[in-house]
């Protein structure tokens, strides 16, 4: 057998020597033929005409396209900048693949890969397509959940048509007495206002044509602020601005927002920012402000090109990271206080730490301006401010010099450091003080007490505050519960008033409001990983989790199973609130203890469930002692006091509010003493 065999393998070891011949450099690139006709064709000649068809600008630009992946222009004109499909297993979104329009080569300037066009394509589809079916990243916008349960209103454009729209500026720049009197009030120049095509348009404001339904509402000239991007001409290299979407505001309130067109944000169409058009492809340091008089301001006062955030809000959204992914300098200047601060270091984290730098308006001193724009109308040198800007550190290496401004801005803005104050229960500001990041608080209460009610009102209070709210509901369905907070957005029974909705829902889809799309059981490592990406893409601050039981059901084969899997889930909930900065609210069932007030150790499950919160809030039905029901504030880390709120239902608006009849509650930092005067005198 051995005989018969080693004769043909020799032959072919002879055969494969004899025919073997080096192969012309990136003959395999090219046609047979074409190499047969040109053999001695230099390979940088062949290799941009044989690569692959597919390689030409059209196709390329028509490829990234049809996948919803953005190109954003860099200073080179036949090189543009979009996701890296390498990058992308680790962040979702990665703007690091500079990409050649003529070769479609391309290189990631984070994770150093490269090749050719073939490798990048067929790359990011493999990732795509495993984004599909892996439903990573499963979270809806509340214009999502409230357009039939998460079917997008893809297309949904300006209220005007296009041309109209970019006439705007234009209106304003042509009538020079409008031009003048704008530029005299706000302090700012005529070139500053053109540059930045801040225009002039008539538009109802919404608020007053509700609030005056029996009169018909004339519109009323608005100021136009203008959120631009950079965009390629169909098949060329050549650019223009286009603009994505309109703030507008009232001529007397510049930095107070009417309303937006198009009302909503269109995640599948592309994103701008207030003066992006300002800065040149090759301009290499930005500033980013607040608001956009704070960003003309900024511009008019060191030349350096400034944009605003899209909304009131302290939000940065992914979909404009791309836009400043080119700059190699970020300068944050927002606002001088315990927020803005707070923004600027969670921007900076989100951009990148070396080249960002965090601007301090008042500079050390006790008082002065907190903004760009007021240090212009005060006359301060604004250069100087922004010399002096300062660069994060390790985040897990710290001396007191680096806490030291923290420290002082708390002792300055104490409003600021006890946190966000809830409008719709005021006496709840008395105990817990406020709403703050990084705190974790456990809601508990018997079944059908309004455990949901009650953290849906006030977490919809503290997102109509500005914070960025993420809702996960795994007991009842997303648009069940959109409806809930529609009804406390409106403060009635909008099924008696149908005429209402589209008030009520163009307003509500305006808040900074989102939610998971789990349901029932789901692992905790699923949930909190959805989570990241919620603080990453949408800058969220308050994350409610309704409820651990039904969250966590059906993941444990027996009781201590089930035990640990619930320490296990509390200890990383705990963990994701301290290192995200932000505010974890957990709803816990309690133990079942029929005609008792319930106390911290009614909670279900171990003691470290409430060792590990910050504050525990109980809400007791006191019906069975001849008391009315209130939330029992069992534990306060941030100070240590302790109370009780008695509250009654109003079915209409589904809210509670604070029992009026009963005028006496007590705090304590020791014990809670609860006194009702309406169930005393009975």
């Amino acid at each position: 057998m051995f005989r018969a065999v080693a004769p043909r393998l020799s032959i072919c070891r002879h055969t494969i020597s004899c025919q073997y011949r080096p192969p012309p450099r990136a003959v395999h690139r090219v046609r047979y033929s074409q190499v047969a006709e040109k053999p001695r064709q230099p390979p940088p000649q062949t290799s941009k005409r044989t690569v692959q068809r597919s390689r030409t600008l059209p196709d390329i630009m028509k490829f990234l396209k049809t996948n919803n992946q953005r190109a954003v222009p860099t200073a080179k004109r036949n090189e543009i900048l979009t996701n890296c499909p390498h990058c992308m297993l680790v962040r979702k979104a990665s703007f690091g693949a500079q990409v050649n329009l003529d070769t479609g080569a391309y290189k990631c300037k984070r994770c150093h890969t490269s090749g050719g066009w073939h490798d990048y394509s067929k790359t990011l589809l493999q990732k795509l397509s495993k984004d599909m079916s892996d439903q990573d990243f499963a979270i809806q916008s509340a214009s999502k959940v409230m357009t039939n349960e998460g079917q997008s209103s893809a297309g949904t454009r300006f209220t005007r048509p296009l041309e109209e729209i970019l006439g705007f500026h234009e209106q304003l720049a042509n009538d020079s007495d409008s031009l003048n009197q704008l530029s005299s009030n706000l302090h700012l120049t005529e070139d500053t206002l053109r540059k930045y095509r801040v225009g002039i348009a008539d538009y109802v404001n919404p608020h007053a044509k509700h609030n005056n339904q029996d009169e018909a509402q004339e519109p009323t000239p608005c100021l136009t602020f203008p959120q631009t991007t950079w965009e390629f001409e169909e098949g060329t290299h050549n650019l223009k601005v286009e603009t994505t979407r309109l703030k507008v505001c009232s001529k007397d309130a510049p930095t107070k927002a009417i309303t937006y067109d198009p009302p909503v944000v269109d995640e599948s169409l592309p994103s701008g920012l207030f003066g992006y058009h300002t800065a040149s492809l090759d301009a290499d340091k930005v500033i980013i402000t607040r608001r956009e008089v704070d960003a003309m301001a900024a511009y008019q006062g060191t030349g350096i090109p400034s944009f605003a955030l899209p909304s009131h809000t302290y939000q940065l959204p992914e979909s404009v990271l791309p836009l400043v992914e080119r700059f190699s300098r970020i300068y944050l200047w927002l606002d001088d206080d315990v927020n803005g601060q707070l923004a600027a270091e969670k921007f900076a984290n989100k951009l990148g730490e070396r080249r960002c730098k965090l601007v301090s308006t008042l500079m050390g001193e006790a008082e002065g301006p907190t903004t760009a724009y007021q240090a212009l109308l005060q006359g301060k040198e604004m250069g100087n401010m922004l010399s002096s800007a300062r660069q994060l550190k390790h985040d897990q290496i710290l001396d007191f010099n680096d806490l030291r401004q923290e420290v002082y801005r708390e002792i300055t803005n104490p409003e600021q450091s006890k946190g966000v104050q809830s409008t719709e229960l005021p006496v709840l500001n008395d105990i817990l003080k406020g709403h703050r990041p990084g705190e974790f608080t456990i809601l508990t209460g018997p079944t059908g007490s309004g455990k949901t009610t009650i953290i849906s009102q006030l977490s919809l209070d503290y997102c109509k505050s500005g914070v960025p709210t993420l809702w996960g509901s795994f007991e009842i369905l997303n648009k069940r519960l959109a409806r809930k907070m529609l009804y406390q957005f409106a403060n009635k029974d909008l099924s008696k008033a149908p005429e209402e909705f589209d008030y009520y829902a163009d307003q509500f889809e305006q808040l900074p409001l989102y939610f998971l799309k789990f349901f029932s059981s789901t692992a905790i490592t699923d949930v909190l990983k959805a989570c990241e990406h919620a603080v990453y893409a949408y800058d969220i601050q308050h994350i409610i989790l309704d409820n651990l039981q039904f969250m966590l059901s059906q993941q444990g084969r027996t009781s201590r199973d089930r035990w640990e899997l619930q320490d296990d889930a509390i200890a990383e909930l705990r963990k994701f609130a301290t290192q995200e900065n932000v505010h974890i609210t957990l709803v816990v069932h309690p133990r079942k203890e029929v005609g008792e007030l319930l106390d911290i150790n009614s909670v279900f499950g171990s003691a470290k469930v409430t060792q590990e919160a910050d504050n525990v809030i109980i809400i007791q039905k006191g019906e069975s002692m001849g008391m009315p029901r209130f939330l029992d504030i069992k534990k306060n880390r941030f100070d240590g006091t302790l109370g009780s709120i008695p509250y009654h239902f109003m079915p209409d608006a589904l809210k509670v509010r604070k029992k009026r009849e009963s005028s006496e509650y007590f705090t304590s930092h020791d014990e809670l003493i609860y006194i009702d005067s309406s169930f005393l005198r009975g």
